[in-house]
């Protein structure tokens, strides 16, 4: 499978244009390991030059409460309670490294070292195995930049979500290190895919970047994760409690 390379200086640009490249993909697979659906599927590599000040395009399928809690679950793992049920979750996969990353950034920012192994053969035998694979740190010029490869990422449902938590969980690390501004962002997807369900979302979403402006300012998101972040971390607690109720009964 032939590499569709993508180069963008913003963010939702470079979105944009991965969707429209698997929007006309040619390549379309029969039924598959992962879903009883034909998919169609690219290899990609999207290459974004600043992550410092983001656009955020909405094409997903979900409104800005439900981003908010998705960088939440990333960044501060307010749902790795159920990483029982699931098997992991990200956060709780790479969270004892975080600190590991940055003691190497901090100690040595030219560190080829500073890599997020978010899976583990433990968790690739899993039926449903994480599809992000690792999160690679790197310091050029002052500037945090961030290299992800997915083994496989959803292009028409997952992506955006994605892409802005992982920039978060950056954003994080850099504020931890003390670097001032975020650099490049590079998204690596090995199969960057959309399932035939989702071909008609997807062709909407392309339509709609070439009509209207589709994304919304950083300010925005902040304003609205300033509202709602304290009553989605409750909202957490409440739901870990009540696992954990279950758990109690059922021994």
């Amino acid at each position: 499978m032939m590499i569709t390379y993508i180069h963008e200086k913003e963010l939702h640009k470079g979105i944009e244009a991965a969707m429209k490249a698997l929007n006309k993909a040619e390549v379309v697979t029969g039924k598959n390991q992962d879903r009883e659906d034909h998919l169609k599927e690219i290899h990609l590599v999207m290459d974004i030059d600043s992550i410092q000040n983001v656009k955020i395009t909405m094409a997903m399928p979900a409104g800005l409460e439900t981003l908010v809690d998705y960088v939440l679950e990333m960044v501060e793992g307010t749902k790795d309670f159920e990483k029982d049920m699931y098997g992991y979750t990200y956060h709780d996969l790479f969270a004892e490294n975080i600190d590991f990353v940055i003691n190497k950034l901090k100690a040595d920012p030219n560190t080829r070292q500073a890599t997020l192994h978010v899976s583990n053969q433990k968790a690739a035998r899993l039926s449903d195995p994480p599809c992000l694979q690792l999160i690679h740190y790197t310091v050029k010029n002052g500037k945090l930049n961030t290299n992800v490869v997915f083994r496989s990422n959803d292009g028409v449902k997952a992506v955006a979500m994605n892409v802005f938590a992982l920039i978060e969980l950056s954003r994080y690390i850099a504020k931890e290190v003390g670097i001032k501004e975020l650099g490049s962002y590079t998204h690596d997807a090995i199969s960057y895919h959309a399932y035939s369900r989702d071909w008609v979302a997807l062709e909407g979403y392309c339509k709609m970047f070439d009509q209207k402006d589709c994304t919304i300012d950083y300010a925005d998101y902040r304003e609205v994760f300033d509202e709602y972040a304290a009553e989605s971390r409750e909202k957490c607690k409440k739901l870990q409690k009540v696992q954990e109720e279950k758990r109690r009964q059922a021994c």
